[in-house]
């Protein structure tokens, strides 16, 4: 399969899934309506593959870098509390960071991991960001912001970038970019319930012991 056609098929099954009432919790934390999300995903798929020479070795994928820019810039909006936005800056790092170290080590010995890249950088990215901040939307724009930001420093740091074209937000980083962002909606909320439970349940588990010790010597 061509780059970019799984992207365009998540794509066009996401504008399907949302006008029909699906990611609600999540269009609710980012402050937006459904429609207002299905045109960015119309436009996404309008502007996919149109690109923007910068030099004659370096393009811009102007429909891959939308969803990521995006996200972003709706993040710095949306909540304008301090306290979100730097826990958002520290896990888009998070993410950027432990991707760009990925890219340089999978490449020196690819046979020590164990997980091919096509899943391992997702997989990566999907734990990071579900595990960093309890807010969806936080979530997914931490994960799309932090893989592009990465993507686009791999051919800079490790020098390819003037031996070999690059395009910005290709097909190839559009379907990686998709497939994160489907992990991180289908398993932030499951991650979080189970954990509020767990830790519910240990809280009264000690809470009850702790009111027995307490009140122990007293019955003596």
């Amino acid at each position: 399969m061509n780059p970019g056609v799984q992207a365009t098929i998540i794509t066009i099954v996401w504008i399907i899934l949302v006008m029909t009432g699906w990611g609600r919790h999540t269009l609710t934390d980012a402050r937006l309506k459904p429609r207002a999300v299905s045109i960015l995903l119309v436009l996404f798929l309008l502007m996919a593959g149109h690109t923007y020479n910068l030099t004659p070795r370096l393009a811009l994928d102007i429909g891959g870098l939308l969803l990521p820019l995006g996200a972003w810039v709706w993040s710095l909006l949306a909540h304008r509390n301090a306290s979100y936005q730097v826990q958002w800056l520290l896990g888009m790092i998070t993410v950027a960071a432990s991707m760009v170290i990925l890219m340089t080590l999978v490449p020196m010995d690819p046979a020590f991991f164990l997980i091919d890249v096509d899943y391992l950088y997702p997989l990566t990215v999907i734990i990071i960001s579900v595990m960093s901040v309890r807010r969806p939307y936080f979530a997914l724009s931490i994960a799309l912001v932090g893989m592009a930001m990465a993507f686009a420093l791999d051919p800079f740091l490790h020098g390819r970038s003037g031996t070999e074209d690059v395009v910005l937000g290709s097909g190839d980083v559009r379907d990686t970019l998709l497939y994160t962002a489907s992990g991180v909606l289908l398993l932030h909320g499951p991650y979080h319930r189970s954990a509020s439970y767990i830790k519910s349940r240990v809280r009264a588990l000690f809470g009850d012991n702790s009111q027995q010790q307490e009140g122990g010597p007293e019955h003596v």
